[in-house]
């Protein structure tokens, strides 16, 4: 059994699809408070409201995951 690998390949997709997964629900959560709440002259289904809030997404949850990884590894 090999055991040198800190992280494997099945370990990195595992955590590339929650990556993902977690992004897409916090852009969502970004995109109904920008649009339905604070932007009342946006469109609700504008293309630049979405693009934003899935990149705002995946802004958030990248810092926690570099955050968790940080903390766990470096601390």
């Amino acid at each position: 059994m090999r055991t040198e690998l800190e992280f494997s390949p099945v370990m990195i997709a595992i955590l590339f699809l929650a990556f993902m997964g977690i992004s897409f629900f916090m852009g969502m959560l970004v995109h109904s408070a920008f649009v339905h709440e604070d932007k009342k002259n946006l469109k609700r289904d504008s293309k630049k409201a979405w693009v934003l809030s899935m990149t705002a997404g995946t802004g958030i949850t990248g810092w926690m995951f570099l955050y968790g990884y940080y903390i766990n590894f470096f601390n």
